[in-house]
This record gives C-alpha cells, sequence and structure tokens, in this order.
C-alpha cells in the first residue's frame, strides 16, 4: 500500500490480466476475514490472495493459475546454531511463536522437539525474537519484507533457507463472475507463454519466476 493505492507485482499480474480481458478492478488492502465480511455484503467482488484450503461461506470461483506463493520461511537470532533449515531437528528445544489464527503447516504444529508460545497477534513478532522471547518466527516472506514489522534493519537476525513450506494462493471471485475468471485465466495463460509474467518479475524482484521458485526451494 503506498498511500496512492495497492501496487507491487501480484497487482500488477492481476491488473494486466484483467485489463486484457476487458475489465476494471481496483484493489482495497485489510484483514482476510474482513475481506470475506465484505464479500458478503457485497462491498467486494472477490479475493486476491486466497489459499484452497479455505472453504468460505460464500460460493467463489477460484483461478486455475496462482498469482503468488505463500513462502514461509524461519527467522532466527544471528547467533542461532543452524544456517540452514534441515527438517524438525533444525528447531531441536527451541521455543517459537505460535500466532493465534494462523494457518501452520503440519510440519511445524507436529513438530515434538520444540514448543509453542502462543500470542493473539503478530505486529511485534520479531520484537520478541530480538529480545529472546522466542528462539524462532516462522513468517511469510513478503509480510517479512513488507509487513507492519518489515525487517528494515536485518541486523541480529538471519532467514534460513530453503522454505520451510511453500502454498500457492489463488485469485477467487464470487460465483457470479465465472465468465470473468475464465477471460482472466486466459489472459494470465497469454502472459505467461509470451513472457509478460517474467518481465514483471523483472521489473519487481530482478529475476524470473522460475529463478524465484528455485531459489525459495533450495
Amino acid at each position: 500500500d503506498t498511500g496512492t493505492g495497492a501496487a507491487g507485482l501480484a497487482i500488477d499480474i492481476a491488473r494486466q490480466a484483467f485489463e486484457t480481458s476487458g475489465y476494471g478492478v481496483s484493489f482495497t488492502q485489510m484483514p482476510h476475514s474482513r475481506c470475506h465480511f465484505g464479500l458478503r455484503y457485497g462491498t467486494f467482488d472477490g479475493i486476491l490472495f486466497e489459499s484452497l484450503k479455505e472453504r468460505p461461506v460464500e460460493l467463489l470461483v477460484a483461478s486455475k493459475f496462482a498469482i503468488v506463493n505463500r513462502v514461509l520461511v524461519a527467522v532466527v537470532r544471528a547467533n542461532y546454531p543452524h544456517a540452514l533449515y534441515e527438517g524438525p531437528s533444525t528447531f531441536e528445544g527451541a521455543n517459537w511463536l505460535r500466532v493465534q489464527d494462523e494457518d501452520y503447516p503440519a510440519q511445524i504444529t507436529s513438530d515434538t522437539q520444540m514448543y509453542p508460545v502462543d500470542v493473539s497477534e503478530n505486529a511485534h513478532g520479531l520484537l520478541m525474537l530480538r529480545r529472546n522471547y522466542v528462539d524462532v518466527v516462522f513468517r511469510d516472506l513478503a509480510s517479512l519484507h513488507f509487513g507492519m514489522d518489515a525487517v528494515r534493519e536485518t541486523a541480529g537476525l538471519k532467514t534460513l533457507l530453503p522454505a520451510i513450506d511453500i502454498e500457492p494462493f489463488y485469485l477467487r471471485l464470487k460465483d457470479t463472475l465465472a465468465p470473468v475468471i475464465v477471460k482472466y485465466d486466459h489472459a494470465l495463460g497469454e502472459m505467461t507463454v509470451n513472457g509478460s509474467v517474467d518481465r514483471l518479475y523483472y521489473k519487481h524482484l530482478g529475476f524470473s519466476q522460475v529463478a524465484f521458485n528455485r531459489y525459495f526451494s533450495g
């Protein structure tokens, strides 16, 4: 959110696909639960980032193309004894920050070698990490760099790679807009083939979509 509207890689990809399909689109940033509230009351037509694990009350149709991936990484203090994520043994005996209502993959929730520290929200998660209240914080890479407590100053912290989990997130629209999704998918497929998606990746990140996925998958 630039202060004058939404911007970024996923926004540019979606906007170009909609415009190529002959539709205008606008974006509003808000918490996920409020997005669904707005859908129910007709304020919004869809949600840009949604896991297909979600089972919403509303009738929604999803794009067949993931627009972004949630790249879940572990953030630890710089003196943490591991430099890479190597499975459950990486966090043996560690306290981890478990945020209420967050969706964590099974490899985290089923790990009996570390201990959860429960909190109701994550606005100060990295501060808790710096102050030794917890040993590891699991964060989406995008929110790590652009969220409320983004790492403005990396001193004292490090990110362990490869990513612990990579989950695709999709655009979903109200089911009455199913014809729009069909045209959107067609446009996005063409954008992938003709290099438009990669050009947007280079514009925002400096490398291609394939390079991005390879890097974080190790």
